[in-house]
């Protein structure tokens, strides 16, 4: 019988600075609520009006009907609906601030699952199969595929258990191929790669200097300026890169046991996992290498199992999922309280409310 802990709150250390939490509102939503107001006040259809004008995807769309939250529930906790990567059910779900399912689509293996710029397409990394799908959202046909499913391997068109897939600020796809020890860089015009960074049987750390190579890299996540954050797993090492693939910061990580899906914050910090039972999540100043903030209780219910992937939202808190617990969470790391939280702590099930073994989560932009 699978071991169910309350999902309350985490530890009460309080983090090194106070941060306050932000909620900034999608340009979208103004014009929403405006025109919902006027609709209302002659008599129309909220639901209507809101399938009617609604200026992004179905999976960006206000939720309707009851909340799906469980225990922690402070709504102004996200700004954005949530794409889920729902791994064990073998599906991706789209969950609204206030915990109401908006979207979701059965997909197998999504390993994980980004969304693009405009939020109208999805990138999904199947590890399992070693290939590469770009999805629309609104009618959920495939419009380009990178890898030969059920085939991995090392040349042009093939990848060996890919771990994540993202679009970068130029609109290229860029993705970590795990047990080739590369990054691709591509655009959908091709199979060619833009760019590859690593080669396949070159499987050490080594990027000080051209020709740089990765032990096993685990996510390649794009930064603002046009740079990747390259998350190492064995040995276990963060590298950030600038625009020109010129090397800015690596840092070890002796005490990971699993690295996973380091990425860079607002403020030029990096955030890592520690994908193991139990988990971390620590935010590394990448100049110093040091910790900023560390989130790991070994007990309680605020103890991570396996968790992922965590992203730092606009006002500072938080959003982790938390894989092996079957939940994805919000963190407040002022108090490093739990403050939102979908899904049962290690209860898994397919019904609103359940995940099973989240593998990535990801904001879904409005867009246009």
């Amino acid at each position: 019988m699978p071991r169910q802990r309350s999902p309350e709150a985490g530890s009460s250390r309080p983090g090194p600075q106070p941060r306050r939490r932000l909620i900034a509102r999608p340009a979208g939503l103004a014009a929403l609520v405006v025109l919902l107001a006027t609709v209302s006040a002659c008599g129309g259809s909220q639901q209507a009006a809101t399938r009617a004008v609604w200026p992004g995807s179905a999976a960006t769309h206000p939720g309707i009907g009851p909340s799906h939250l469980s225990v922690a529930k402070d709504t102004s906790a996200l700004a954005l609906n949530v794409l889920i990567a729902d791994d064990g059910n073998n599906r991706l779900v789209s969950v609204s601030p206030r915990g109401q399912v908006v979207w979701q689509k059965r997909q197998a293996d999504p390993g994980e699952a980004f969304v693009s710029r405009t939020g109208r397409t999805l990138l999904i990394a199947e590890n399992a199969r070693s290939v590469m799908l770009m999805r629309r959202v609104d009618n959920y046909r495939i419009s380009y595929v990178y890898g030969l499913a059920g085939h991995p391997g090392a040349g042009e068109d093939r990848l060996s258990d890919p771990q994540t897939a993202l679009e970068t600020v130029t609109g290229e796809i860029v993705i970590a191929d795990h047990d080739n020890c590369r990054v691709l860089l591509l655009t959908t015009s091709s199979v060619r790669p833009v760019k590859v960074l690593g080669a396949p049987g070159q499987c050490v750390h080594h990027v000080t200097s051209a020709p740089v190579s990765f032990a096993y890299p685990d996510a390649a996540f794009p930064t603002p300026d046009g740079g990747l954050v390259v998350t190492e797993q064995r040995p276990a090492w963060v590298d950030l890169l600038g625009p020109s693939d010129a090397l800015l910061s690596a840092t070890p990580l002796p005490t990971f046991s699993a690295p996973s899906d380091a990425n860079e914050t607002a403020s030029g910090e990096l955030i890592v996992t520690d994908a193991t039972d139990p988990g971390k999540v620590v935010e590394l100043d990448p100049t110093t290498g040091t910790s900023v903030w560390t989130y790991g209780p070994t007990s309680g219910p605020g103890e991570l199992d396996r968790p992922a992937i965590a992203r730092v939202l606009a006002g500072g808190d938080v959003l982790v999922a938390d894989s092996g617990n079957d939940r994805v969470i919000v963190i407040d790391p002022k108090t490093d309280a739990i403050v939102w939280q979908y899904g049962h702590t290690h209860l898994a099930g397919t019904a609103p409310g359940y995940l099973h073994d989240p593998g990535s989560i990801t904001l879904v932009p409005i867009g246009k």
